[in-house]
């Protein structure tokens, strides 16, 4: 980038944390993309300056701006990301965090990331209950709609992605499992009402689940963790007590994330 970029005062290390800040706001938005006057509202930025680091983005194909004006990442960040190594790494003491939550509540406990439309199961941990949901095992990837990992990802998007998500999704209503749409509309707002989501039978009959995402303090959550369990043993007198849990647990599996 050039040093006509540095307006405002700006110094060169300023432009790249602009840089930053802009392509984190265009990934927010997904397949919708973002005008520029969403981002010089979401930045705080003037819009000369948005409007000329998104040229040097789209030069570069870091974003591109597709025929309906909006902005989009662009194909250089995929190639990029192919290198890129794993957040997590070792998952071990990922594994440890997990198991202890699963000790303590008795139940199967899943942490999740996020992969497009979809959630990855990375762990699977197995509390003493003796009936137990398998529903999904580690390795195995469902649809965003249609799991209870992905309504917490649904919750943490901008609106407007997660609609977007769900729009496309209603094309394909097997995505959705034993729910619909509508349900999921409604699950996402008491999910970001209250930080937790707590729902039964609508990923499979007779199982039940809590939900939240692990805090990341540098952009959008992409790791989740899930409580699984028959719909019997998750009805609300277990739900406020688990629910603390399962807190707790995201904010454990943030902090070790972010100790790195």
């Amino acid at each position: 980038m050039s040093d006509d970029m540095l307006d405002d005062g700006g110094s060169k290390s300023q432009v790249v944390e602009r840089t930053c800040r802009i392509l984190r706001e265009v990934a927010k938005r997904g397949h919708s993309g973002t005008r520029l006057l969403d981002l010089t509202n979401a930045t705080g930025l003037s819009r000369p300056t948005v409007h000329r680091i998104l040229q040097s983005l789209i030069a570069e194909r870091f974003v591109q701006q597709k025929s309906s004006k909006r902005y989009h990442l662009g194909t250089a960040l995929y190639e990029i990301g192919l290198s890129a190594p794993s957040p997590l790494g070792d998952l071990e003491p990922f594994r440890q965090i997990m198991q202890d939550l699963a000790n303590r509540c008795g139940d199967t406990v899943y942490l999740a990331i996020r992969r497009g439309d979809q959630s990855f199961y990375l762990l699977r941990c197995e509390g003493a209950f003796p009936i137990r949901t398998h529903v999904v095992n580690a390795g195995q990837t469902l649809p965003l709609v249609g799991s209870h990992a992905g309504h917490a990802f649904l919750a943490s998007m901008e609106p407007a992605e997660a609609e977007d998500v769900i729009s496309r999704a209603e094309k394909t209503p097997d995505l959705f499992g034993a729910g619909n749409a509508e349900f999921l509309r409604d699950e996402i707002e008491r999910i970001r009402s209250q930080g937790y989501g707590w729902a039964k039978d609508v990923t499979i009959k007779g199982v039940a689940g809590i939900c939240a995402t692990v805090p990341n303090a540098y952009g959008q959550p992409y790791l989740a963790v899930t409580i699984s369990a028959i719909s019997s043993r998750l009805e609300k007198d277990r739900v406020d007590a688990l629910s603390r849990m399962l807190l707790e647990t995201a904010e454990a599996i943030s902090d070790q994330l972010h100790s790195r």
